[in-house]
């Protein structure tokens, strides 16, 4: 315990009130364990309090302590009669209730001392209890980095007993042998508020779900039919409101609960003891395989690349041409150009909130690990003079918080200019917290209150919700009149794997720029679009444009087409590459189009329909010369289709010749022969033929 008057204490006082905090009419108990809260909040730098809220709170407790209320000590009641011994003060002495504010204020002052307290007192294992909090218990197993570490979990809204304390005993479990961290305890507690609605509303009031165990197989579909009912009117703490749950949400509720009952069912014994039910010793053999293999496999199978997920250029180019307005500062108008008229806005004032966006649509990274980088995340590059890399090029390695995938790679390469926002955002937090040229904070991006110390990064919480704020002030809709927001940012590392992999950088090296150990994690990522399809399978097939050598044999080229289910695009004289989203509505235009591609193993069909088309010539000009009297012209549209064809199988058949013996193939060999390209033929011939040996 500390002293009242310790002098560390100065710094707890509120900037409003400059008065001391009298804590003399307290017991002595009491005034011990306000002066250990207050030391706690200064040496953590948590916030400053209100001593005016305190000074309220110091007479209410001296009451309480005087008329028996209380022994002597803040733990003798709970928040809830806490808060009922301030409203009867507060009315005795204003003759009316508090404000909701002001009330709301009172309790959350208090809400910060009992729970350290109860942690304090009590010699129960840390899972015991029902309010979890990395800050009110350091013995809570935790990462040197924790997205969450300032968030709460209260499982007094799990009913019934039976399963929270089940539920805190398994997640307890979970986290002290390292299977999962304080971020997936969120999840548990999600999973396990479902199971606690499905109980209560079948009456299951003990862990066994039923007496006989024929019965547990029905219980599971009961379960699994229960969920996907579920429309979470009422969700329980820290769960989404909304529609019912998603296929997704289901599958991974069901595997919770085949977890759940599989380690309980193992540990029935250590269950019993310390959750002090002995319904856990009914637990069977059948209990461990409630939920069966392939309703866990389906969700992988669930998990398939959304193209929601992916941003297009269009749309992410006028998220940057905005975003400036997130980090103007407040009052600060500018004009922009809206919907195809001008209109002024006026600047949020959230210039850290705009750099780590940036960062995350430059990099692709994650939000918790743009927020939780280290201040100086920056390594230069061994031999690498950032004044001497062309623009564009890569001049430092960018340090981040590896934060969900233990063992994965936590560096990558970055250019100027994410190195620039990085400066930028250092500056600003240097002239913030007012630190000397060699004082740094811990964070990058430090939270803004309640951290004066700068040891607490900012929660992907507030940046969700400042971006969310934004984005419905800014109003801007995509061309299908949705609309554009900044936050749900993790689209953006969709995006950016999607482009890297589209553009054709190889999975590994995608792999090791995402951070995944597998490659099967980063092709989850990889989204190839409709407006992309075309240009992905000319990537693929490695085919020119101008009737060069494909770089691939016939046989290969039957494989590719046979593999993709277009066998239907195997033509009589060669092959057609148009990718299989689009359908060809030219008719028998073949010779002349780009996507005609064909081999020396269709010579002999293109000479004989060449000699085909010049006979058919003959014979329609004979017919036409005796019909009208007069000789077909030039100009008839019939003829000069005609021309065109016998130009492009020309030109075809002097580029397959060039090739010589083999089995490679040419795309587009006829394309100059077409109408409008008369005078190419040479040039086509030209650009057909097989390169010469260096």
């Amino acid at each position: 315990m500390f002293d009242p008057a310790d002098a560390r204490l100065a710094g707890t006082f509120s900037q409003r009130s400059k008065t001391p905090l009298q804590t003399g009419s307290l017991p002595v108990p009491m005034q011990r364990e306000l002066s250990w809260w207050l030391a706690t909040c200064q040496d953590n730098g948590e916030r400053v309090i209100d001593t005016d809220d305190w000074r309220r709170w110091v007479v209410t407790a001296a009451e309480a302590a005087a008329s028996g209320l209380a022994a002597g000590s803040f733990a003798d009641l709970t928040l809830a009669e806490w808060m009922a011994a301030w409203s009867r003060k507060f009315h005795a002495d204003r003759g009316r209730l508090a404000a909701p504010g002001t009330r709301a204020r009172a309790e959350s002052t208090m809400r910060g001392l009992l729970p350290r307290l109860a942690v304090r007192y009590s010699g129960a294992p840390w899972w015991k209890h029902d309010l979890w909090c990395l800050r009110f218990d350091p013995r809570i197993p935790r990462r040197a980095h924790e997205p969450h570490g300032d968030a709460v979990i209260r499982w007094d809204d799990i009913e019934p007993t039976w399963l929270r304390e089940g539920a805190k005993f398994y997640t307890g479990l979970q986290v002290e042998s390292g299977q999962i961290t304080w971020s997936t305890v969120f999840q548990t507690h999600v999973f396990a508020a479902r199971l606690g609605g499905f109980a209560l509303s079948r009456g299951l009031g003990r862990p066994a779900l039923a007496d006989d165990p024929s019965q547990l197989r029905a219980v599971t579909l009961d379960f699994q039919s229960f969920l996907r009912q579920w429309r979470r009117e009422r969700p329980a703490r820290g769960q989404a409101r909304g529609g019912p749950l998603d296929a997704r949400s289901v599958a991974r509720t069901l595997r919770f609960l085949g977890n759940f009952y599989a380690t309980m069912t193992d540990c029935r014994h250590e269950a019993a003891a310390a959750t002090g039910d002995d319904g856990w010793l009914a637990l069977g053999d059948g209990h461990g395989r409630l939920v069966r293999r392939d309703e866990l496999a389906a969700e992988r199978a669930i998990r398939q690349t959304d193209d929601r997920n992916y941003i297009s250029d269009t749309d992410l180019a006028r998220r940057l041409q905005y975003v400036e307005l997130l980090g103007l500062p407040r009052g600060q108008v500018t004009t922009i150009v809206r919907d195809g008229g001008e209109t002024k806005m006026a600047g949020l004032g959230y210039p850290a909130t705009m750099r780590a966006w940036l960062i995350q649509a430059l990099t692709g990274r994650r939000a918790a690990e743009v927020l939780m980088m280290d201040f100086a995340p920056l390594i230069p590059i061994p031999g690498v003079d950032p004044a001497t890399v062309p623009e564009g090029g890569m001049i430092a390695r960018l340090r981040y918080q590896q934060t969900k995938i233990d063992g994965a790679p936590e560096t990558i390469l970055v250019g100027a200019d994410v190195v620039e926002i990085i400066r930028e955002q250092q500056a600003w937090v240097r002239e913030r917290w007012k630190l000397g040229p060699d004082e740094t904070v811990r964070y990058l991006f430090p939270k803004l209150s309640g951290n004066r110390k700068g040891t607490r990064a900012w929660t992907t919480s507030c940046y969700d919700q400042t971006l969310r704020r934004f984005s419905a002030i800014l109003g801007l809709r995509d061309s299908d009149g949705q609309p554009l927001s900044y936050s749900r940012s993790h689209r953006l590392r969709h995006t950016k794997a999607t482009t890297l992999l589209n553009a054709g950088a190889p999975v590994h090296v995608v792999q090791r720029y995402l951070g995944h150990r597998s490659p099967e994690m980063t092709m989850r990522y990889a989204a190839t679009l409709a407006s992309t399809a075309e240009r992905e399978f000319l990537a693929m097939v490695k085919i020119g444009r101008d009737g060069r050598q494909a770089g691939m044999d016939r046989r290969d080229m039957l494989d590719i087409l046979q593999l993709d289910r277009r066998t239907d695009r195997i033509l009589p004289n060669g092959y057609c590459l148009l990718p299989p989203v689009r359908s060809c509505d030219k008719g028998n235009a073949c010779h002349g189009c780009d996507h005609f591609a064909t081999d020396r193993s269709h010579l002999p069909e293109i000479r004989r329909q060449l000699a085909a088309t010049e006979q058919l010539i003959r014979q329609r000009q004979d017919q036409h010369s005796a019909r009208y009297g007069e000789p077909m012209g030039d100009s008839n549209i019939w003829l000069e289709q005609r021309h065109a064809e016998i130009r492009s199988m020309r030109l075809e058949i002097s580029a397959l010749e060039a090739l010589g013996d083999g089995t490679a193939v040419v795309r587009g060999p006829g394309v100059c022969g077409r109408a409008g390209y008369q005078d190419a033929g040479p040039v086509s011939i030209a650009i057909a033929a097989k390169p010469e040996a260096p």
